[in-house]
């Protein structure tokens, strides 16, 4: 599945609905091999100024807009289809589609979040039977080479990271060539939602892309600086959006406006293309496009207008 990609400041995401969204991420795990999906939140964009994690988001097999912010600031930019799907929603989804594909619940790692809290995360989705749980681990290793052995042997389809962004990406991008051959897959604080160390939003709330406002309400000092910056960087993003828009359609309206004009000046001098009322060539009567009549070659009429 291919799908067009929109700008949100220095970031891409994908054009796609909730539910094809999850269809190209099931592909992908299905598929086999390494494959990255990454979801872009206002945390992310706070971070636009770091080149090694936009280029690390732009070259991901998948991005997703998880949050409102993002959605609105993709629609400006000009998607069509695009809607909110955050993975503590779309992750669900995606390892219940990969299941329905195999025939069986896919092999999952957890890495990430304090010590014993994606062991935890893990056991959640096992009882659900969402996933046949291989390996669990911490974030927060000095040195990975031995975590990472251990990673690979657990030889897992689908590895869910959740260090928040932009760190996770960054791990990701640091360790790509030591990861095991699965669908990595980004979550920030997912493994925090399934264990109940936070709470999701009400209904309304995450319908409407307001999520943020009970996640700051449970960790004010924690998400209030972090949406406060947001605030601020989804304006400048929308700014600089419609400043780009508005210059690309001036340049689209001047191309457009030098074609109409080439073309009226081409008939102009062009005396084959006009015929007089008794049916013959208007090129027996001088006119002024005629160029016996301006001293100098065709050209210089068109120079001249």
């Amino acid at each position: 599945m291919t799908a067009r990609r929109v700008p949100v400041g220095p970031f891409e995401v994908d054009d796609l609905d909730a539910r094809r969204t999850v269809a190209a991420a099931v592909a992908l795990g299905v598929r086999g091999g390494r494959s990255r999906f990454y979801a872009l939140h206002v945390g992310g964009l706070n971070h636009r100024a770091d080149a090694g994690f936009v280029e690390e988001m732009n070259s991901a097999d998948l991005v997703c807009a998880d949050g409102g912010s993002v959605l609105l600031l993709a629609r400006l930019s000009g998607a069509r289809s695009i809607e909110r799907a955050p993975t503590t929603d779309v992750g669900w989804d995606v390892l219940h589609g990969m299941a329905a594909e195999l025939g069986r619940a896919p092999r999952v790692a957890l890495v990430g979040g304090e010590p014993g809290l994606a062991e935890a995360a893990g056991r959640v989705l096992a009882a659900a039977g969402a996933a046949d749980v291989v390996h669990t681990d911490h974030g927060y290793h000095e040195t990975w080479q031995g975590p990472l052995r251990l990673l690979r042997e657990a030889d897992p389809e689908v590895l869910v990271v959740g260090m928040g962004a932009p760190r996770e990406m960054h791990w990701v991008r640091d360790h790509r060539h030591d990861l095991p051959e699965s669908l990595v897959m980004t979550c920030g604080g997912w493994f925090g939602f399934l264990t109940g160390a936070e709470s999701r939003a009400p209904g309304l709330l995450r319908r409407s892309g307001l999520e943020w406002l009970a996640r700051v309400a449970q960790a004010p000092a924690r998400l209030g600086p972090r949406y406060l910056r947001g605030a601020f960087t989804v304006l400048a993003i929308a700014m600089g959006t419609l400043a780009r828009r508005r210059a690309e359609g001036a340049t689209a309206d001047g191309r457009q406006g030098t074609q109409a004009a080439t073309g009226e000046r081409t008939s102009r001098v062009d005396p084959s293309s006009r015929h007089s009322s008794s049916g013959e060539s208007e090129a027996s009567t001088p006119t002024i496009s005629s160029p016996s009549h301006i001293g100098g070659p065709a050209e210089r009429v068109t120079d001249r207008r």
